[in-house]
């Protein structure tokens, strides 16, 4: 069951980045992922009505489930949507998931987690990526520069809204906590979205963009977050931590697919930037992890066990 779930979450959210380039052709970004929510938390409510869940979150967490539905459902996803569109969609997801990188800084001051030796190269791993990534053919790609700036800052939202969700124990089903996030995150996208864009313009929505808005709606969203919430509590974080490093790399192969984007040398060498920079991460919390682990008692010469 855990590695099915994060086979889920891995093709989901990888493929989400070229269908979001296609959605784009055809809607704007209000329209496109107010309509995505919309959708999302309408296939979160079905899971768990379905389940029998109670809706119900004890008034002590709303605070913190604000914050985290506003950095993880509202700022992430519009900062995500618009470098999708200013960049490409194989960019886009290999910046995305810088995360981890930023939520080791963010857990320092929350979370009490110092930044070690490692830490601090996966950072600079990390920014080298970035720095690769944005310097190629700045002459041809006008928006680089800030389609990069809001990738980095849907990471940097994401990285906080992940470390702030780890700051209690969530007694709720998996469905319940993302449905409320979404819906959260929905209050500012729809007033933004009828201050900005409403009525949408749908004459260049076809049937691609339609369902590729469906797919986002119900699969990456409805689907790979109840997955994600269910993979938290079943799996230890450096194990969770691995479907980061899978998911820009479907992002990036299903680009060259699905959106027709071509890849350069810059383009894989900063997706190695960052699998390094992840790798040290998830290898410094494995030998932490092995470090804790109890040592077998040995078992003395001339002695049986059982």
């Amino acid at each position: 069951m855990p590695f099915l779930l994060l086979c889920v979450v891995w093709i989901t959210w990888g493929v989400s980045y070229p269908l979001t380039a296609i959605a784009l052709a055809g809607l704007d970004v209000f329209t496109l992922r107010t309509s995505v929510q919309i959708v999302g938390a309408a296939a979160l409510l079905a899971q768990a009505l379905v389940s029998g869940a109670s809706l119900r979150m004890p008034r002590e967490t709303w605070p913190d489930l604000v914050i985290a539905g506003l950095l993880n459902m509202a700022i992430f996803p519009i900062c995500m949507n618009f470098g999708v569109y200013l960049m490409s969609p194989g960019r886009a997801s290999v910046l995305v998931y810088t995360m981890p990188i930023w939520a080791t800084l963010f857990a320092w001051p929350l979370l009490g987690e110092r930044v070690t030796a490692t830490r601090a190269a996966a950072l600079a791993l990390g920014a080298a990526a970035v720095v690769v990534l944005v310097s190629q053919n700045l002459s041809q790609l006008r928006n680089a520069p800030l389609g990069a700036a809001l990738t980095i800052g849907a990471a940097i939202s994401f990285g906080l809204g992940t470390v702030w969700l780890k700051r209690r124990v969530w007694h709720a089903h998996a469905s319940v906590i993302a449905f409320w996030q979404l819906v959260i995150g929905l209050v500012p996208l729809v007033v933004v979205w009828a201050t900005l864009s409403a009525p949408p313009d749908l004459s260049r929505a076809g049937l691609p963009q339609i369902l590729s808005l469906l797919f986002l709606g119900l699969a990456a969203n409805g689907v790979a977050y109840f997955a994600w919430f269910r993979l938290v509590p079943m799996l230890p974080a450096s194990i969770t931590g691995i479907s980061s490093l899978a998911v820009p790399c479907i992002g990036v192969a299903s680009s060259t697919w699905l959106a027709h984007e071509r890849l350069s040398g810059r383009d894989l060498t900063s997706t190695a930037l960052i699998g390094a920079a992840l790798a040290c991460v998830l290898s410094e919390r494995l030998w932490m992890r092995r470090r804790r682990a109890p040592q077998p008692v040995p078992n003395p010469a001339g002695l049986r066990r059982g």
